[in-house]
């Protein structure tokens, strides 16, 4: 075996980097676009989460106070620590014995809707 068989030049390890270089940017826009994604929709399942417990607590105490108190503009932070903020309206509460129309919104800071849920509630 001769001695210049033995092993890869330094040449050939520089262009081996080089290449591995080239594959590495031209993936790295598809992990930044995956990451920013993710976080897009992370906040969209905590807005999503926050407002069905909204839904629910109107569900647990069923009355018009209750109901209108869901309703009023809340913040709730996601795992990221931004500030998703939900309000909401109410349609036909002053009767009792009626059901009534809870429609919720939560919105970024940014102005972007995250998530919208609509519940009925029975008002005893």
């Amino acid at each position: 075996m001769a001695r210049d068989d033995q092993g890869f030049s330094l040449v050939e390890v520089i262009i081996a980097m080089f290449l591995l270089a080239v594959v590495a940017l031209a993936i790295l826009p598809a992990l930044v676009q995956g990451v920013r994604l993710s976080s897009e929709q992370s906040a969209t399942a905590t807005a999503t989460r926050a407002l069905n417990a909204l839904v629910e607590r109107a569900r647990d105490n069923p009355t018009c106070a209750n109901v209108e108190a869901v309703a009023d503009p809340q913040t709730v932070v996601d795992g990221a620590r931004r500030d998703i903020r939900t309000s909401g309206t109410v349609e036909g509460c002053p009767a009792r014995g009626t059901t009534v129309t809870l429609e919720l919104t939560a919105v970024s800071l940014s102005g972007d809707t995250l998530s919208k849920v609509s519940g009925i509630v029975f008002i005893p």
